[in-house]
């Protein structure tokens, strides 16, 4: 190749380079389903969370009642006498009473508690939706890690039958040791089929749940990490909502004590009308309208009112220490069970870390096996223990991790904090 041979090719190779990047295919990146993109999913289509926010709407639109009954009443009115053309009237009103039981006050109060529980109860479902679905996800992912095991496990049995063929057929090894080589390959392909019947059940559990077609993409692992602070407890929503249901009886309660009182209403009352054709031509000449007001004071009691109120007294107080009861009761409970689930958290944290000790230990155990059954110095029923005992710390393993990072978001659901720090 000449000089100027050479200098062509070095200014080529440049653009062929770069032609070459440019018409290279573009691989499509690979759908996968995500956690937090199925939780978002499950809330927005979750059945359950949809009654809810229709429930939601109508406490609320009720509260917005409550608050209307504080309006004053006010009415527009027009007649004619069909027989005397003459004969016209029309007006305006104003009218508002208060009294000292005021039921317009108590619905008001009432309205105001079942709306406050409506947001807790959304919020309470809501967690609980996201909670389920990252339970179903993590069941997926922990089958799923099963049958990479099962498989590794089958692949580590075929190759020690293989091993052991291949000695048989030397006479190094005999005929029982091939039978049992080849029971052990047996149930290693049984339980990889296991395994794969259980991940397809996992998964069909999720997307049903979901109420979502299952187009077959893998799950990504989310990176998430054991909680290493110490769980703190708080009152959750189901005891707050209790607590405001408590509240509720006790308002009805003071109702019903305003109601051994005697009736006493202040009244106000305001009229603007149109005279009558005695006083004006037409209805329509509003230089002709009267107006005048009244204030009132009315104050009354029924002989009987003590007969009668007694005994609706009496049941809402007895409903209202019913509640009580029960409101002290789930309190001490839900203190105890708060207590349990930190003990047990903490006991399966200490097992884990003793599970992923042996599951190092069981690896590098089944490692030494396989040289020493290599050089001959092992038998083969030492070495399928050793592979048992390794099979069994790895899927010990992987179900107690996913196990905790369950437990974990249990915890949370029951404390009513935020699950997966987000919802």
């Amino acid at each position: 190749m000449s000089i100027f041979d050479k200098k062509i090719f070095m200014i080529a190779l440049p653009c062929i380079f770069m032609l070459a990047v440019l018409t290279k295919p573009v691989l499509s990146e690979e759908i996968k389903y995500e956690l937090f993109e199925l939780i978002e999913l499950g809330i927005d289509q979750s059945l359950l969370l949809e009654t809810d926010r229709l429930q939601h709407q109508n406490v609320y639109s009720a509260l917005l009642s409550s608050y209307y009954d504080f309006l004053p009443s006010a009415t527009v009115s027009a007649s004619r006498n069909l027989i005397n053309d003459d004969i016209e009237t029309a007006g305006f009103s104003l009218s508002k009473s208060i009294s000292l039981n005021e039921p317009t006050y108590f619905n008001w109060r009432r309205a105001r508690i079942d709306w406050e529980n409506a947001q807790y109860e959304l919020e309470e479902n809501r967690k609980k939706t996201a909670f389920e679905i990252f339970r179903l996800y993590m069941m997926v992912l922990e089958s799923r890690r099963r049958i990479e095991i099962q498989k590794s496990n089958l692949d580590i049995q075929k190759k020690i039958f293989n091993q052991i063929e291949l000695l048989y057929e030397q006479q190094q090894r005999s005929l029982l040791d091939l039978k049992q080589s080849e029971i052990a390959l047996i149930n290693a392909e049984i339980s990889y089929e296991n395994a794969q019947i259980q991940h397809r059940q996992a998964r069909e559990n999720l997307f049903l749940y979901l109420n979502i077609e299952d187009n077959g993409y893998p799950l990504i692992e989310p990176d998430l990490a054991l909680q290493e602070e110490e769980f703190e407890y708080q009152a959750p929503l189901e005891l707050i909502k209790t607590e405001n249901n408590l509240n509720r009886t006790k308002l009805s309660l003071r109702q019903t004590k305003l109601d051994f009182l005697p009736s006493l209403a202040l009244s106000y009352h305001y009229n603007y009308r149109y005279p009558g054709p005695q006083n004006a031509e037409n209805i329509w000449d509003f230089r002709e309208y009267k107006d005048s007001y009244t204030v009132s004071l009315t104050a009354s009691y029924s002989l009987l009112n003590p007969v009668e109120q007694r005994q609706v007294y009496y049941r809402s107080k007895r409903s209202f220490r019913a509640q009580e009861l029960q409101y002290n009761y789930q309190t001490a409970n839900l203190e105890k069970t708060f207590m349990q689930l930190t003990r047990a958290w903490d006991n399966e944290k200490r097992v884990f870390s003793l599970v992923e000790k042996r599951y190092e230990l069981a690896g590098d155990n089944l490692q030494m096996a396989q040289e020493r059954f290599n050089l001959g110095i092992m038998s083969l029923l030492e070495l399928d223990q050793a592979v048992s005992d390794y099979l069994e710390a790895e899927i010990d393993y992987s179900t107690r991790y996913y196990q905790l990072l369950i437990k974990q978001e249990e915890i949370n659901l029951f404390l009513s904090r935020r699950i997966l720090d987000r919802w």
